[in-house]
């Protein structure tokens, strides 16, 4: 897993310790590689993982795991495994849990056509035995904007429009009849969730980041790749070649301007967590909503 690094602040760090000392686990040299609705540590001398997520998304959290150890234990669906017989740790109001680390050795990042692979493994597969959410449409980001505390990034015009966009969307999707049916879903199945697997008997890819996961229509996992194709530049051979591997072609559908513009208010979320702290995110965030009100179909620059 190479992500993103940054220096931990020391609340983190604390965390991180503490879980370990309820676990036996090792925190020496633990390294922060990811830091954006989640924290991710490396546990090098356990050869895992550690994220560390807010109090308030533990329910979110412990479905992510019980998940995960039916689909890689039961069903022996290609997704990233927890580590075995360690439940979530509680502590100083967070949440972490413990997984296993999957070296990536440079290797490119796999792309849609996997994907789209194990996106339709995941949609042929029978409800799994832990109870899920219903799927609830950008309900966190109507929460964060509506929040002052939590989109001080934001000028009272642009909280504004937002929610009154964010509310536009959710009764569009929700007068959409979607012909894929409903299911268990990621609900955030990108290609940046996708790791290489070594640990197998033969190297293969698996789907990661299961905090999300709900009761959903399927088509909801496919809107990410279009949406990458558009917005991130991967260009339209990105999502054909998704649409190919899975076997649908989400464009063709009546609903798809809806689920493009819900994919664009999703992706405000992440910026606007992070841009009081930091410059890129607060341009980032910025061109996000200049893109969102103008309703185009522009790619978004990486800063």
């Amino acid at each position: 897993m190479t992500l993103r690094e940054s220096t931990p602040p020391a609340d983190l760090t604390t965390v991180l310790h503490a879980a370990c000392a309820q676990t036996g686990l090792d925190p020496a040299g633990a390294r922060l590689i990811h830091h954006y609705a989640n924290a991710v540590f490396l546990l090098p001398k356990e050869d895992a993982v550690a994220r560390i997520t807010s109090a308030r998304h533990a329910d979110t959290a412990r479905t992510g795991l019980a998940v995960t150890r039916w689909l890689t234990d039961v069903v022996g669906y290609p997704a990233t495994g927890p580590l075995p017989d360690l439940d979530p740790i509680d502590v100083h109001d967070a949440t972490v849990t413990f997984w296993t680390y999957y070296a990536q050795h440079g290797r490119p990042r796999p792309d849609s056509t996997y994907l789209g692979a194990v996106v339709r493994q995941l949609h042929d597969l029978p409800h799994p035995p832990v109870e899920l959410s219903r799927w609830r449409p950008l309900h966190s980001l109507h929460a964060a904007v509506a929040d002052p505390a939590q989109s001080r990034a934001l000028s009272d015009q642009e909280r504004s429009w937002l929610l009154t966009r964010i509310e536009q969307v959710q009764d569009d999707l929700a007068d959409l009849d979607y012909p894929l049916g409903w299911g268990p879903i990621h609900a955030d199945a990108w290609a940046g969730n996708l790791l290489w697997d070594d640990t197998a008997p033969a190297p293969r890819v698996v789907l990661g980041d299961w905090d999300s996961v709900c009761w959903g229509p399927r088509e909801v996992d496919l809107i990410p790749s279009w949406h990458a194709a558009v917005r991130y530049g991967k260009g339209p051979q990105w999502a054909r070649a998704f649409a190919d591997s899975y076997g649908y072609d989400l464009a063709a559908w009546r609903g798809f301007d809806t689920l493009f513009a819900m994919r664009d208010l999703v992706q405000i979320a992440g910026p606007l967590r992070q841009a009081p702290y930091n410059q890129t995110f607060d341009r980032s965030l910025k061109q996000r909503i200049a893109g969102v009100q103008a309703d185009d179909r522009n790619p978004w620059v990486e800063f």
